[in-house]
């Protein structure tokens, strides 16, 4: 198979496990890969990850500054650990109460409104239908994309306008019962640990997102301070607060009052809802295309999607800076900012100006424990 890349650079790993790569300029790829959503009729699955989101601000895992690339050790809190441990809840949920806030208020970046755009309707002159009117009308014509999978947990593309979303990794907008599964808004959840925790509250008010904690993770929580670096930043600065996860409170449930709530996510080491599974699956099956953008695939439960599609005979196109684990899987690869491409294809299917702009974030925070 040969795989087409539009890029501006690309790693030698990527170049010597492609059989053979061609590199086209941007305007080559839009007109190509506008060619694509042409050919699937209305019927193109979407599936993203991480990647999507990173021109809002929100990083990434795998890419060039993501959270495993800028620190190894980093380890994320597992299900079985949440389930189990106090302490594994504490530590989560004093990570997540600082780092839902960006959440809330994050915007949709172009690549979010982009794929919005390409789901609508829209108009086209055609011959009238009525027989007493011999010229042309605007017809409705159905959008290109029917479906998206998403494995981002954050809700931006709901929030750019896209429908038909299956959330493989489910949301951080909500928190569940694992007792008796009751459900409350993670905002107002927001609240009730701010109420909890005052003086957690305090710093987060009163500090600026700028040296507010370490990093924020594509999954809503942030790195905290090791011991460490909380005493090297005690020494520079009277004005910072010691403060420890462990001593973080977080409630029980509000419905049946034993239960613990858990974000509606799907951690690590914790099994996809069959139904999600199901219809993402299905999804696949009934599409006449697969656009994958932004992931490099390393979870299972994405790449089985990209493998049943190339199983089936559905035609694959990937947009994703770096190396990924579908590569020799897709039609047609494209190593390019999601946002940039995305953009130029709208131009080129005469969809007009896509709004939103790319943002980056950097962030400090003074924690005890990581």
């Amino acid at each position: 198979m040969k795989l087409r890349i539009s890029l501006r650079s690309v790693s030698k790993s990527l170049s010597t496990t492609s059989d053979a790569i061609t590199r086209i300029p941007l305007t080559t790829a839009s007109k190509e890969l506008a060619s694509f959503l042409r050919d699937g009729h209305s019927n193109i699955t979407v599936l993203t990850g991480a990647g999507v989101s990173t021109d809002s601000a929100i990083p990434d895992y795998r890419g060039e500054n993501g959270t495993y690339t800028l620190n190894p050790d980093y380890k994320p809190v597992f299900f079985q650990a949440f389930v189990a441990s106090e302490e594994a809840r504490h530590r989560y949920w004093a990570r997540s109460f600082l780092g839902f806030p960006p959440i809330m208020t994050t915007q949709p970046n172009p690549t979010h409104y982009a794929l919005a755009a390409l789901q609508l309707p829209t108009t086209v002159q055609g011959p009238s239908l009525d027989p007493k009117n011999k010229g042309n009308q605007e017809l409705s014509k159905s959008g290109y994309i029917k479906n998206f999978i998403t494995q981002n947990v954050d809700g931006l593309h709901q929030k750019a306008g896209a429908r038909n979303v299956i959330e493989l990794h489910g949301t951080l907008h909500s928190v569940k019962c694992m007792t008796c599964g009751h459900e409350e808004d993670r905002s107002d959840f927001q609240q009730v640990l701010a109420d909890l925790n005052p003086e957690w509250n305090d710093l987060l008010q009163s500090q600026s997102t700028s040296r507010l904690y370490t990093r924020m993770n594509a999954d809503g929580d942030v790195e905290l301070n090791t011991p460490e670096q909380q005493q090297y930043h005690q020494q520079h600065s009277s004005k910072d607060k010691v403060l420890d996860y462990r001593n973080f409170q977080y409630p029980t449930c509000s419905c049946c009052g034993t239960g613990h709530y858990k974000p509606s996510v799907v951690f690590f080491g914790e099994n996809i809802p069959p139904a999600t599974k199901e219809s993402s699956s299905q999804a696949i099956l009934e599409s006449n295309g697969l656009l994958v953008i932004g992931t490099s695939l390393a979870t299972f439960s994405a790449f089985r999607l990209v493998q049943l599609a190339k199983d089936t005979g559905i035609p694959i196109a990937m947009i994703n800076l770096g190396q990924s684990r579908g590569d020799t899987l897709a039609n047609l690869r494209y190593d390019e900012n999601s946002s940039l491409l995305l953009k130029a294809v709208s131009e080129e299917l005469g969809l007009g100006e896509i709004p939103g702009v790319i943002k980056r974030r950097k962030q400090v925070m003074n924690v005890v424990g990581s």
